[in-house]
This record gives structure tokens, sequence and C-alpha cells, in this order.
């Protein structure tokens, strides 16, 4: 895939939101026309979006972000500055893990921000202007972030997240061995993400 870190934006606006005109989501991602365009183009030619169908293809889109967009576009952690929370430190993470509030959190910089971390450079320079104006792709945008720089812990809950897993837990090789012996319950705690995109992988 000879992909650009804008085309990760672009995509996860359609699966948050499905087609639009190319001047519609131009718009709202602070993106030319012509660089809409040509993103969708190439995460067609690379499976992750069906142009007949108008809807990404989810199992191959998931498939990228799990395992290929932190080696594809990696996320290094800068100076403190303040900005706009992202990755674990947002939506939907930040309600699923418990950390010490004097840790810095990671931000995109941005100084009409609201908190105050370690630097996050966003997928793509428009990233944080498209997010504060779509709530939906805010948390998609956060969650590949968590995958893109997070440690085991935060990856582990973006993926839960992502994949809408039924619960997630902390746990050791003991009581793996007991779950195993005497069997283990858990309730769905939260709905799948990317429920945008099409069900079929080709």
């Amino acid at each position: 895939m000879n992909a650009k870190s804008q085309d990760v934006l672009v995509v996860l606006k359609l699966a948050s939101r499905g087609r639009k005109t190319y001047a519609e989501m131009a718009e709202e991602l602070g993106m030319s026309v012509g660089e809409v365009f040509a993103a969708t183009k190439r995460v067609a030619d690379a499976g992750l979006f069906d142009p007949k169908s108008k809807k990404c293809r989810a199992s191959a889109l998931k498939e990228f972000l799990i395992h290929g967009v932190k080696y594809a576009f990696p996320a290094h952690r800068g100076s403190i500055v303040r900005g706009i929370p992202t990755s674990w430190a947002a939506a939907p993470l930040r309600e699923h893990l418990h950390v010490d509030p004097k840790d810095p959190v990671p931000v995109w910089r941005d100084p009409k921000g609201t908190s105050r971390g370690y630097q996050i450079e966003p997928l793509f320079k428009s990233a944080p202007y498209a997010a504060q104006r779509d709530p939906e792709l805010y948390e998609l945008l956060a969650l590949v972030d968590a995958l893109r720089e997070g440690k085991a812990r935060e990856r582990a809950e973006a993926l839960g997240i992502a994949i809408g897993t039924g619960y997630l837990y902390e746990t050791t090789f003991d009581k793996e061995v007991i779950c195993d012996l005497t069997g283990e319950r858990g309730t769905r705690s939260w709905p799948p993400r990317w429920d945008g995109c099409s069900t079929r992988s080709t």
C-alpha cells in the first residue's frame, strides 16, 4: 500500500460517516478536494474501500489499523505542550483506564487546548481540526493514536474497543489457568467501532 498519512484520516471519515461528496469531505476534514479524491483512490486501490458500494471494507481496514498503522505512521512522544487530548487520554479509552492524574497525557499541540502533556504528531496536520467537528471521528483518531504510540496496555484496550470485544480485564498466567478450569463470564460493555464499514472483506 503506497499510503500517505492523510489516507488514514479520509478512510476513518468514510468509516464513521459514510460516503459524502468530495467537496463535503474536504470541508469537514480541512483538506482540498484534490487531496480527498487522491486519498480515496489510494485506499480503494489498497482494498480498504469499495468504490462500487461506497463503503470501506471492515476486515481489511481493521487488519491495517491493528497491524500496520504503527509501522507505517509511528507516533513519537515530544515535549510538554498545551493541546487537545488524544490516544488513551481521550474518549473512549479514558473511561476504561485508571492513570495517575499527575502523569502527562498525550495531546495534539494546540494553544487553545484544555490539557498539558507530551506532544503527539497527528496522523495529518488537519486531523485536530476535523476531530473537533466530528466527535465520532475524534474517537476513531484517538483509538488509532493509541495503536500508534500506546504501551501494551493501551494498545490492548484500543484493540478491544475497536473490534467490539465483550470485555477486557487484566490477567496473569495463574488467573488464566483458573479460568480455564472453572470457566469465565463477561458482559458486553461497549459496541464495536468502525460500524460504518461494510462487513464485506472482498
